[in-house]
């Protein structure tokens, strides 16, 4: 398989919407919250960079960044930023990342990963469900570092940092 990188266009909105609902958590995946066309397109408007991993017409992979000043960032990271500011200053935030289920395991993530940090400077920085054990492991194993435990509207989540 022949994976490739690219930073993503407005046009990939609607693609990279298929990806994320399919795993989104009225569908029993990982990922926090919904993600209708609609907010998909403004995470893509105010990401400060957003990687596609692809296989000609067929997206694996999807990864978001944001600035921690973006003014589109959901109450939990605001969260993150009041509690944890010595960790965040002169980062930046990493995710939502969702890679296709029948490609995980083939080092998509390492790719997105490597692909996105190369377009910012400092390091970054994501949240993770604490039950969602099989993404902290891949986390963990592309080199981010648990830096936090934290609670937040009741879900336990641990705060992961890039070296």
């Amino acid at each position: 398989m022949n994976i490739k990188y690219r930073l993503m266009v407005q046009a990939d909105c609607l693609h990279v919407t298929r990806l994320l609902q399919a795993n989104a958590q009225s569908q029993q995946g990982g990922l926090l919250g919904e993600y209708p066309l609609s907010k998909v397109s403004a995470m893509f408007t105010n990401s400060a960079s957003t990687m596609i991993a692809h296989n000609e017409n067929i997206f694996l992979g999807v990864v978001f960044s944001f600035d921690s000043q973006s003014a589109s960032l959901p109450p939990i990271v605001h969260f993150i930023i009041e509690q944890y500011r010595a960790i965040i200053e002169n980062n930046w935030f990493y995710g939502p990342v969702c890679i296709d289920k029948n490609y995980r395991g083939k080092n998509i993530l390492k790719g997105l990963y490597n692909s996105i940090c190369a377009c910012h400077t400092g390091k970054p920085i994501a949240f993770i469900n604490a039950d969602n054990t099989r993404s902290l492991a891949a986390h963990l194993k592309i080199g981010m570092n648990n830096v936090a435990e934290f609670e937040f509207q009741n879900t336990s989540y641990i705060l992961v940092k890039g070296n």
